[in-house]
């Protein structure tokens, strides 16, 4: 049974893909008849082989490169798991932080516009200083940013030195 449906398989095979390129108009009915007998004979090829055939070194040796992988892929996958926790809690933490600073640079808007056309110079003083304020709010703002983000980093770096498990994101 399966060298006939070998036979029927690749036979029909090569007809087709031979008069798919020598003809300039195949017919429906060619490929309504021709592709079901691929497909059946095919099918029935490959149910009718011989299956106590042991794995043979190639298929032993892809099977191992393909388990190394999927271990190396799961390693990745958990190192980035960790690394979006980190930057999920990064960016609840400091979300005001952020506020604020945009809250500052949006005043910022009109002192800039006005130095740039004021041109007393008492008055380009006070802009100055007024800007500068504003630039070190900003910096210390940043600064507590930095902190938090330390403080993530080295309670993400123990939780996981510790084994802890990060519950897997649920699919959206």
């Amino acid at each position: 049974m399966h060298a006939f449906s070998k036979y029927v398989f690749y036979s029909t095979l090569i007809l087709y893909v031979l008069t798919l390129l020598t003809v300039t108009y195949v017919g429906v009915y060619l490929t309504y008849v021709a592709v079901p007998v691929i497909v059946l004979s095919g099918l029935l090829m490959k149910l009718s082989a011989k299956r106590n055939n042991p794995p043979g070194p190639v298929s032993t040796a892809v099977a191992n490169v393909l388990s190394e992988a999927n271990t190396g892929l799961a390693q990745v996958n958990e190192s980035l798991l960790w690394y979006n926790e980190k930057l999920r809690i990064i960016n609840e933490k400091t979300e005001p932080h952020n506020k604020r600073i945009q809250d500052i640079k949006i005043k910022m808007i009109e002192p800039e516009v006005m130095l740039k056309y004021e041109r007393d110079p008492v008055k380009i003083k006070a802009l100055e200083a007024q800007l500068e304020s504003m630039e070190q709010d900003i910096s210390e703002i940043e600064s507590q940013k930095d902190e938090i983000k330390l403080a993530v980093e080295i309670d993400i770096a123990r939780r996981r030195q510790q084994g802890q498990r990060l519950n897997r994101p649920s699919a959206h």
